[in-house]
């Protein structure tokens, strides 16, 4: 459960991160269902049609986030169509195999305190989160998934 510090934090950033110059390229919505979650809606910077919906979601603030893409219309999670294929990106398993996310470090308990594995310290985990996000989406993508 989130504390009210974190909650606090969560607020905060989220105010500063949509005053970004990479937030003119996102929609940002809070994720009500979750004391620390959010939708964003990104693209590749070289198919602007191609729109995905992610929701990110954190038991921590400064833990790794879960993450899920969603269909537009229902925010179900289970539409691998919903998925951009982009490294680590696993869209037929519907998760992301990179050690940033919660899913990757349940995939793999042995990446824990590893340099390599460890999730980041970092102090502004919504930035890093929708930064990491739109570079996967700008630098690997691939198309869509597919069923």
């Amino acid at each position: 459960m989130a504390t009210d510090f974190e909650l606090a934090l969560f607020e905060e950033e989220l105010r500063e991160v949509r005053c970004l110059p990479e937030a003119s390229r996102w929609e940002l919505e809070r994720d009500e269902s979750v004391p620390l979650g959010l939708f964003t809606v990104m693209h590749p910077k070289s198919r602007p049609a191609e729109r995905f919906k992610a929701r990110l979601r954190w038991k921590t603030l400064f833990g790794a986030f879960s993450l899920k893409y969603v269909q537009f219309e229902t925010n179900a999670d289970n539409d691998p169509t919903a998925w951009p294929k982009c490294f680590g990106f696993r869209p037929g398993s519907l998760d992301a195999c990179l050690p940033w996310t919660a899913e990757g470090h349940g995939l793999h308990p042995e990446w824990e305190g590893t340099v390599t594995g460890s999730f980041p310290k970092i102090e502004r985990p919504i930035h890093f989160a929708l930064l990491q996000l739109q570079s996967s989406l700008d630098n690997s993508y691939e198309g869509r998934g597919t069923r």
